[in-house]
């Protein structure tokens, strides 16, 4: 997840199975297992106050998501697109690395391979923050 004030990686989490739904990623947990959602997701790491915005996978939390919507003005829709947009060039930066397209085969049990995999993602995100501080900063809002 970016900033959307400043070139800058605030978020990564994961890895989730291939299914889970965006707005269960987000979460931490489903909604029948909400008394045991994962405390580190970004739900919880939001500060009081602040949104993010995300595209219609996430409409189930209006007081922490913003989504376009057509009773928005047209300016907050564009604006709202061209952060969508920006947070897709960062993807498209991590998918680059490949490390996201295919199987995953280090480690040795499937929790050993989760915490590796999470490793290489954030080592990736660290790349692509290095990047972004040395002349290759994403698109402007």
């Amino acid at each position: 997840m970016l900033a959307l004030e400043e070139p800058r990686i605030v978020h990564a989490s994961g890895p989730f199975v291939p299914s889970t739904a965006d707005i269960t990623a987000f979460r931490g947990g489903t909604v029948k297992d909400k008394k045991n959602w994962d405390k580190g997701s970004l739900y919880f790491q939001l500060p009081e106050g602040k949104m993010i915005v995300a595209d219609g996978g996430l409409n189930g939390e209006p007081s922490k998501i913003t989504t376009s919507s057509p009773e928005h003005p047209k300016e907050m829709r564009l604006w709202i697109g061209n952060a969508l947009a920006r947070q897709e060039t960062m993807h498209t930066r991590l998918k680059n690395f490949n490390i996201l397209g295919h199987r995953f085969r280090h480690g040795k049990s499937t929790r050993d391979k989760k915490k590796l995999h999470q490793m290489a993602v954030d080592a990736v995100c660290v790349i692509i923050q290095y990047d972004y501080e040395n002349g290759h900063p994403p698109l402007e809002l």
